[in-house]
């Protein structure tokens, strides 16, 4: 079983096989916590193996995974790479998405990946057969995965050999499938653990409540940490969202030394804490937050919400990441507070430079990423050319852990690179050497030639005490009578009381405040309003459309 040199799969093997008893993770299971070591973990991967091999899934096979969260979405994606196919997480429906778009985007992706089976919860099995009916894709119900393992293979998937796709999550058209090769994740993981000192923890043990679709659950919380010999302490997203308190129940009963979450999660922790029962924390060693824009008022409400129960300024980190360099870019130094770097708010708006703020001037203060891990090296471009430090322009990547490209899709990967840099499509700039973030490209709002970044609006949307929380969506329309952006805000109300007009007043003013800029337009709408993608997030595209579509019709009248 010591394979033949992968160098993500063999060291995984051959540890297990020396230590069968080693705690790969404990799973949330309904009101339970369930252990689960190598030996019991790797027969379920190989009965996997089994199932794709009886489904005739051989090596280069795209396997599309559509399981709830829990062991066997786990084991399956192992037993899937173990027989040399290439599995690829895919999200679940829920009620809080929108059906027609979650079954657009899945038949988009059927028809683009050609997938030789789909392993699915049973629950879900008619609906997602009709979905496929149109591919030659065998769709298998996880039930069938119950027979006699497979043998432990006596060869491993070489090491150039595609070992995943990680799906982006689709918010401005089809999902494009990031294809990573075995060498490229190992060499990430390599990088990604020395910057995150393991060495100063005695027995670190990772919890996560992230769904593995999303590149940061799938590296940060799953591959790492099976690689690494680290236990997870694991939580389905959505019982999550409904309980978030099963974080600190995993922390505090499990002593969870790291955990990595999107900005939006601290606000979210802070607004779902009950006073009485105090909680201890004291064992995280860090909380990474990734995947959007980091906010220090996001960190701050969390540092005075939960400093009483050990978490400290050291705690809470920064990570800037990305799918095609398979996860981390960079990271904030852990054992210290994250660096925060006051800039001139005019001058970033109109001319795209991070300038210390002149007297009087008005400032906007940002957490930095920290620097690149070891092997990255990141550029800013600008103008068509790359930029010194505090200059705002696009950040590009070199990397020996880049994506192999997006599969099937040769103009895209073309698109995505500057001779060996890949672009980003993230608007930022460095300072002594450390990496800060303003915005996405395509999220820029030009109003009268001031660029605004939409996160910022949405960030102070979402403090608006009559808006629900992360329900906000920004974006410009453009009107021939202004020759110019508006910007425009949609959010939903918290609840039916809430008055549109005083919530449009509350908005507009939080706005001006955080930005400068008045709103042009801002509408008020009932919760579940507002379109979100498959991994959760505001679709800024489809909401766009969806309300120009609306003034089209007069249905905002």
């Amino acid at each position: 079983m010591s394979g033949q040199g992968n160098p993500l799969l063999t060291p995984i093997l051959d540890r297990w096989r020396n230590t069968p008893q080693q705690l790969v993770g404990i799973f949330h299971d309904g009101d339970t916590w369930n252990p689960v070591d190598a030996a019991r973990f790797l027969q379920r991967a190989l009965q996997f193996s089994a199932l794709f091999a009886d489904h005739s899934v051989a090596a280069g096979d795209i396997v599309l995974i559509v399981l709830e969260h829990g062991i066997d979405a786990h084991a399956a994606f192992l037993g899937a790479m173990l027989i040399g196919a290439v599995p690829s997480f895919m999200p679940s429906p829920s009620v809080k998405q929108d059906a027609g778009l979650y079954w657009r985007q899945h038949r988009e992706v059927f028809s683009h990946t050609k997938p030789r089976a789909i392993l699915v919860y049973d629950a879900l099995l008619a609906d997602l057969s009709a979905a496929a009916a149109g591919s030659d894709a065998t769709v298998i119900a996880v039930s069938r995965a119950r027979g006699a393992p497979a043998a432990a293979p006596a060869r491993l998937p070489a090491a150039n050999a595609i070992a995943l796709l990680q799906h982006s999550s689709g918010t401005t058209g089809l999902k494009k499938g990031v294809a990573l090769s075995y060498q490229a994740i190992a060499a990430q993981l390599s990088a990604y653990r020395d910057a995150l000192d393991l060495d100063r923890v005695p027995e670190p043990r990772f919890a996560s409540w992230l769904p593995l679709y999303h590149d940061m659950g799938l590296i940060s919380s799953f591959l790492l940490p099976i690689w690494l010999g680290v236990p997870i302490l694991s939580i389905d997203p959505f019982e999550w969202t409904k309980q978030p308190a099963l974080f600190f129940d995993a922390v505090e009963k499990f002593a969870g030394t790291h955990a990595w979450i999107p900005n939006f999660a601290l606000l979210h922790h802070v607004r779902s804490a009950r006073g009485g029962h105090r909680r201890d924390l004291s064992s995280l060693s860090a909380i990474i937050c990734c995947s959007e824009p980091n906010k220090p008022e996001a960190f701050d409400a969390f540092l005075e919400r939960f400093a009483e129960w050990g978490v400290t300024g050291a705690t809470l980190q920064c990570c800037y990441a990305m799918a095609e360099t398979v996860f981390a870019v960079t990271q904030s130094r852990l054992g210290e507070p994250v660096r925060r770097l006051a800039v001139d708010r005019e001058a970033l708006q109109a001319e795209g430079f991070a300038t210390v703020p002149r007297p009087g001037a008005q400032e906007t203060v940002l957490l930095s990423n920290g620097p690149p891990i070891a092997g990255c090296e990141v550029g800013v471009l600008r103008d068509g050319a790359f930029a010194g430090e505090s200059i705002v322009g696009e950040i590009c990547i070199t990397a020996p852990y880049l994506f192999n490209g997006y599969y099937h899709n040769q103009d895209a990967t073309a698109k995505a690179f500057h001779g060996k840099w890949l672009r980003s499509g993230d608007l930022g700039f460095v300072d002594r050497g450390e990496v800060f973030i303003v915005g996405r490209q395509k999220d820029v709002i030009i109003v009268n030639g001031r660029n605004i970044a939409a996160h910022d609006v949405e960030a102070a949307v979402s403090r608006v005490p009559e808006v629900k929380p992360g329900r906000a969506v920004a974006f410009g329309n453009y009107l021939a009578s202004l020759g110019s952006e508006q910007l425009v805000v949609v959010a939903e109300r918290c609840g039916p009381r809430v008055d549109p007009g005083a919530a449009a007043r509350a908005i507009n003013h939080a706005v001006f405040q955080e930005v400068g800029i008045s709103c042009g337009d801002v509408r008020v709408m009932d919760q579940g309003w507002l379109v979100k993608t498959t991994s959760g997030k505001i679709s800024r595209s489809e909401n766009v459309r969806k309300y120009q579509e609306c003034i089209a019709q007069g249905r905002f009248d």
